[in-house]
């Protein structure tokens, strides 16, 4: 008798229980999302940070920089990395209007996707504009076989790298926000 009241006790508790452990499991889940969603708005905002910075020392660079590179080539570098934070900033929305709690895994992943299609599209026009530029300016007669030539292909190979590691940590959280199963 007591074993047949502890079985339909068990039966009438277990659809509570099972609910509440998925419950769990779900904010979990969104709890991760939630701390990688974060993540990607503070390196985009860090992004935009460093960028602002460039912008401001390569405008003032004629008056303070020791390799007095040419105007046009200021304006150039300058509109890029103008166009490269406005792009910045549309990332940051887009990652931002993403509701992990009522919007659906395909809407997340539709943003997502359209987010690294700018991402790439950025970071490729960006190499596209400035390392034609760059190299073209290490071999004008003012800059070559001096140490002006190797500084500019050193500090250009340095900070490609830098943005590739950069771009592909952020491509990885992307990827970690919409693949939230395999963690």
């Amino acid at each position: 008798m007591e074993l047949e009241d502890l079985k339909t006790t068990w039966q009438s508790v277990k659809p509570h229980i099972d609910s509440q452990i998925n419950d769990d499991v779900a904010n979990g889940v969104l709890s991760k999302r939630s701390d990688i969603k974060s993540r990607l708005l503070k390196r985009a905002i860090w992004e935009g940070i460093i960028t602002v910075i460039c912008l401001i020392l390569m405008t003032l660079s004629p008056f303070w920089s020791p390799m007095k590179f040419p105007y046009w080539w200021l304006a150039v570098f300058c509109s890029t990395i103008i166009v490269t934070n406005l792009y910045g900033i549309r990332i940051y929305r887009s990652i931002r209007a993403i509701n992990l709690w009522e919007d659906s895994n395909n809407e997340i992943l539709k943003v997502i996707l359209s987010v690294k299609r700018l991402y790439r599209n950025v970071e490729l026009a960006t190499a596209i504009v400035l390392i034609p530029l760059l190299i073209w300016l290490s071999l004008t007669p003012m800059f070559i076989h001096s140490w002006r030539m190797f500084f500019t292909w050193g500090i250009t190979v340095l900070a490609f790298s830098l943005e590739y590691l950069w771009y592909r940590n952020n491509i990885k959280q992307l990827n970690n926000l919409v693949n939230w199963e395999k963690e």
